[in-house]
C-alpha cells in the first residue's frame, strides 16, 4: 500500500457513498481483513476512523502515548509520539510510558488512541500524563469496551499484539467507560465529553486536568 493511498483516508469527511460502502464492508473492515488491505478496496481503516475522530480536538504541542507507527503525529506535525515498541514512523521508543523524558507541563494535548488497555501500569502512565500536561491542556482517549475487545483480540489475526507475541500480563481487551473515568479522576483529570463512534463500538473521551 502506498503512502498516498493510505493518507487519502485521513482528515476528510466521508461522502454518502463512502459511508454506505464502509457499512457494507463491516465484516471485512472490523473482523476479517488485515487493515493494510482495506484502502485498496476503498474501505476506511479503524486507524483512520480513530484519527478522524480525534484530530479536531488536538491543540498546541501533542504527545501521543502508545503512538504505534506515529501516524497521528506525522499528520499533525507538531509533537512527539512515544511507544515501548518500535513500529516505525519516527516514534520515540521508551522503556515505560510511566517515566517519560519531558519537562513538566510541556504538552497542550496528550492522546491515548486505542492503547490504554495495552498498558499494564495504566494508572502510573496517566499520572505521568498529568505531570506533562499544561494546566489548560486536554487529554484524549479512545477505547473499545471489554466485551467487544476480548472477542476482537481473539479473532484479529492481524492485530498489533499478535506481531509482538500476544497479549502480556496486565493487558486488557478493552475498558469500560466507568473504569476509564475513575482511573483518570484518580490521576487528576475530569471528563469533559464522551462520544461513541464507529457504529457505537468505539468510545471517545475528552478530559481536562483539575
Amino acid at each position: 500500500m502506498t503512502h498516498n493511498l493510505k493518507a487519502q483516508q485521513y482528515l476528510r469527511a466521508k461522502s454518502p457513498l463512502q459511508t454506505v460502502w464502509d457499512f457494507i464492508g463491516i465484516p471485512f473492515r472490523l473482523v476479517l481483513f488485515d487493515q493494510e488491505w482495506l484502502p485498496r478496496l476503498g474501505w476506511t481503516t479503524l486507524e483512520a476512523e480513530r484519527i478522524n475522530m480525534v484530530f479536531p480536538y488536538l491543540k498546541g504541542r501533542l504527545l501521543d502515548i502508545g503512538a504505534g507507527p506515529n501516524t497521528l503525529v506525522n499528520l499533525y506535525k507538531n509533537g512527539v509520539g512515544v511507544d515501548v515498541f518500535d513500529w516505525g514512523g519516527g516514534v520515540q521508543v521508551v522503556e515505560s510510558t510511566a517515566a517519560l523524558p519531558f519537562e513538566d507541563a510541556s504538552f497542550d494535548t496528550i492522546t491515548y488512541i486505542a492503547c490504554l488497555n495495552h498498558i499494564p501500569y495504566r494508572q502510573q502512565s496517566l499520572h505521568e500524563a498529568r505531570r506533562l500536561i499544561k494546566p489548560d491542556g486536554r487529554l484524549v482517549i479512545t477505547m473499545i469496551n471489554p466485551l467487544l475487545g476480548d472477542f476482537g483480540h481473539a479473532i484479529w489475526w492481524y492485530s498489533e499484539d499478535k506481531h509482538r507475541g500476544g497479549m502480556k500480563e496486565g493487558e486488557l481487551g478493552g475498558m469500560w467507560t466507568s473504569d476509564i473515568v475513575a482511573l483518570c479522576r484518580e490521576a487528576g483529570f475530569a471528563l469533559d465529553e464522551h462520544r461513541r463512534f464507529v457504529y457505537g463500538m468505539n468510545n471517545f473521551y475528552l478530559l481536562k486536568p483539575v
